[in-house]
C-alpha cells in the first residue's frame, strides 16, 4: 500500500502532549511493514518548517508568561506569525502549568518536548518516509485553485493537489486526521471541471487516522 501522509501524521507522531491521536499516529507509522510512505514536497520544504517556527514562538510565549505573570501574551513581534489554534494551544499549556503540582518538572518537560521537535521531525522523515513527491513548483495551478475554492485553505489545497497528481503517476491512499475538510466529496469537486476530469479521471481514496486499528 502506498500512503500519502497529511502533515498531521508527522506532527502527531513527533509531539508528546498526550493527545489521543499521538498514540494512533505512532501505531500507524511503526506498523508500516511493507507499506510505502509518501510526503509531498510542499509539506517537507514549506509547511513543516513553518509549523516548527511557530512552535518555537509558542514555547517563547509560554516561558515569558510563566516567568512574568504581568507579561501580555502574544505581545511580541514574533508572535504575529501564530495562528489562532497556536494561541489556543499556548493558553492551554499555561492553564495546565497553573494546575500542575510540580511546576518545575512541568516547565522542564515542556521545554524538552519543544526543543526536540526539529530533531524528531528530521528523524521521522529520514526513517519512515520512502519518497518525497511532487515538487512544489509542479503543483498544477488549476487543480489547486479548484480545491481552494471549496477549502479556503491554501495549505490544504496544495497538499491535496499534490496527492491527486501523485495518484495519477501511481495509485495511492491518503491518510489524514482531518475528517472535517479532507473528504471524498471535496476530491470529487475536481471532477466538476471537465478538463480536470480528463486529466485526473481517478481520485485517491481517503482513510482517517481516527479509524486506524492495528491488526
Amino acid at each position: 500500500m502506498r500512503y500519502f501522509l497529511d502533515m498531521n501524521l508527522p506532527v502527531y507522531f513527533c509531539m508528546q502532549m498526550g493527545h489521543p491521536l499521538e498514540k494512533k499516529a505512532k501505531l500507524f507509522i511503526r506498523n508500516k511493514k511493507d507499506s510505502f510512505f509518501l510526503l509531498c514536497d510542499y509539506i517537507v520544504s514549506r509547511n513543516l518548517p513553518r509549523w516548527l517556527k511557530r512552535q518555537k514562538v509558542v514555547l517563547f510565549e509560554f516561558n515569558q508568561k510563566i516567568q512574568n505573570q504581568a507579561y501580555n501574551l502574544f505581545s511580541s513581534e514574533q508572535s504575529k506569525i501564530l495562528f489562532s489554534k497556536d494561541k489556543i494551544f499556548t493558553n492551554r499549556l499555561i492553564l495546565n502549568y497553573n494546575q500542575s503540582k510540580n511546576k518545575k518538572q512541568f516547565i522542564e518537560n515542556i521545554n524538552k518536548i519543544f526543543n526536540l521537535l526539529q530533531a524528531r521531525i528530521s528523524y521521522f522523515i529520514k526513517i519512515y518516509i520512502d519518497e518525497v513527491v511532487i515538487p512544489e513548483s509542479e503543483i498544477v495551478f488549476e487543480l489547486r485553485s479548484c480545491l481552494f475554492t471549496w477549502l479556503r485553505n491554501d495549505s490544504d489545497a496544495r497538499t491535496i493537489a499534490s496527492a491527486i497528481q501523485e495518484h495519477k503517476n501511481k495509485k495511492l491512499t491518503i491518510i489524514t486526521a482531518d475528517k472535517k475538510d479532507w473528504t471524498k466529496e471535496l476530491l470529487e469537486e475536481a471532477h466538476n471541471d471537465i478538463e480536470l476530469l480528463k486529466e485526473y479521471p481517478s481520485l485517491p481514496k481517503i482513510e482517517y487516522l481516527q479509524n486506524y486499528n492495528p491488526e
